[in-house]
């Protein structure tokens, strides 16, 4: 069994108090091994000290790592695993509901801005994210940390068929980036158990088992979510506040092709056409769905990327503004420091000195 997908690696970053310097650098991992027992690899990646400076490859995880994707409905990521070095990994993590919870072990993980840092050893942890556009993952590994957990993703397009009143749910899905801290009781670690011991099924029977205890833990999840009181307060600030705004299910494909483009040259009049909308009416729909125009759109996913790249020690401020689209170091810094509130010199300095 094999699949690859994108990511790149830290190159400083702290592990129990002590900084780890010289990481290698990857680009690329795939995934090897039989039904149960696998191994994370990462290629195209340099060793500091190796006089040839040659690719390698280098053993990321290893463990029974589920893999499971229910036609238009959940997928299912996770599983018992072993951490085999200290690395970090940055993807880009697609609109949907993410659910993960942590039974074992340390979990260090984010998206764009927002941090977790869980460790499940006085009790297990768990959170639900809503995300309404792509953004920017990232996980650390710690070699040796051992852990037991599960993500289950759910589709936007199978959330807005069950979004039935203005509940607590329909108000976490309908927020950017927010979340909620779900209480780990019983019922949740037995059905992630039993959910992660049955992920590999082999006939029908093991499929619809696995499909129904899924949808079990769903109805735990958010039947804790509904019946939270101050479920509003853990919820993330809107990004544009004093400003209603409605995410419009049109913008889906639109967005998709821009996240996957944002390497190349886009004007508003490509786009407008790429989605059949006049330029007027596809500004109007961004505007109020994101609050920001389309080039603005563009702009912060591209200076949020060259972020990551910059607090990874993969590029230098040069590097990271001509990946971001900007001829001029100067103009890079400018929006930079308009976007986050600090140049990226300051930003390097904080990760040099941490």
């Amino acid at each position: 069994m094999q699949n690859g997908y994108l990511v790149m690696e830290k190159n400083n970053m702290k592990l129990n108090g002590k900084l780890t310097q010289a990481l290698p650098k990857g680009t690329f991992i795939r995934t090897i091994g039989d039904v149960r027992q696998k191994t994370i690899f990462s290629d195209s990646h340099s060793i500091s000290n190796n006089p040839t400076n040659k690719k390698q490859s280098l053993a990321l995880i290893k463990g029974d790592l589920i893999s499971y994707q229910a036609d238009n409905s959940f997928i299912l990521h996770g599983g018992k695993t072993k951490e085999l070095v200290d690395f970090q990994v940055l993807a880009t993590a697609k609109k949907s509901l993410c659910i993960t919870i942590l039974l074992k072990g340390k979990l260090d993980f984010g998206y764009d801005d927002l941090n977790f840092l869980y460790d499940a050893i006085e009790q297990p942890r768990a959170v639900i994210v809503s995300l309404l556009r792509s953004v920017s993952f990232r996980r650390t590994l710690y070699k040796d940390n051992q852990v037991t957990k599960l993500n289950l993703i759910l589709p936007h397009e199978w959330i807005a068929q069950r979004i039935l009143s203005d509940d607590n749910f329909s108000q976490l899905v309908n927020q950017h980036l927010a979340h909620f801290e779900l209480q780990v009781n019983q019922e949740i670690v037995l059905l992630t158990r039993d959910i992660i011991k049955c992920s590999a099924p082999t006939s029908v029977i093991e499929q619809l088992k696995l499909e129904s205890l899924t949808q079990k833990l769903l109805i735990e999840v958010f039947v804790q979510l509904n019946d939270a009181t101050s479920v509003v307060n853990q919820f993330k600030a809107n990004e544009n506040k004093g400003e209603t705004l409605t995410y419009d299910p049109v913008l889906d494909k639109l967005v998709s092709y821009i996240e996957s483009n944002l390497d190349q040259e886009m004007s508003v009049s490509h786009l407008a056409r790429y989605s059949a909308m006049s330029i007027s009416s596809l500004q109007h729909k961004f505007k109020s769905s994101l609050g920001i125009s389309v080039l603005s759109y563009i702009r912060r996913r591209r200076l949020n990327i060259a972020k990551q790249q910059l607090e990874s020690g993969l590029l230098t401020i040069s590097e990271a503004a001509y990946n971001a689209g900007y001829r001029h170091p100067s103009n890079f810094t400018s929006a930079f420091k308009k976007v986050f509130g600090i140049p990226p010199q300051d930003l390097i300095l904080k990760v040099d000195q941490a």
